[in-house]
């Protein structure tokens, strides 16, 4: 599993790391870390596709602000996400990710935590041989 929750980091907040060979992979295992966290995908129908584009001048920022976004779409629009497909740029400035899943629906999908925020908490993004990241949801 390219990510895993970790236990014992912080008492009301959820932590995770995620880990991936390349960029887009580490980015494509935190997607997957957030959304797993917000609901258990495979209760969400994929009936809406969203497109994001994120810009950032470093990689650390790039992927809190691609979390942050899935965030935001949950609150702004009230959309849950099954399912992102995430592409970063070679140059490490540029993420886009297409989103597939519906509107939140408490009746028929199978809701967990209700993500806030991606926090600096921890906060953290390295290149040793792999890329790997640790991050700390606000719940």
């Amino acid at each position: 599993m390219p990510y895993k929750f970790i236990e014992n980091v912080t008492r009301a907040d959820l932590c995770f790391e995620a880990t991936g060979k390349n960029l887009t992979a580490l980015f494509q295992s935190a997607a997957d870390a957030v959304l797993a966290a917000m609901a258990d995908v495979r209760s969400i129908k994929k009936k809406i596709t969203k497109k994001v584009i994120i810009e950032a001048e470093t990689v650390e920022d790039l992927l809190y602000n691609f979390l942050e976004e899935i965030i935001f779409l949950k609150d702004a629009e009230n959309l849950v996400f099954a399912d992102a497909q995430v592409t970063v740029s070679p140059d490490q400035k540029k993420a886009t990710a297409t989103l597939f899943g519906d509107t939140v629906s408490p009746t028929t999908q199978k809701l967990h935590q209700d993500v806030k925020a991606v926090t600096r908490h921890y906060y953290k993004v390295e290149k040793n041989g792999e890329w790997k990241t640790q991050i700390v949801l606000d719940i």
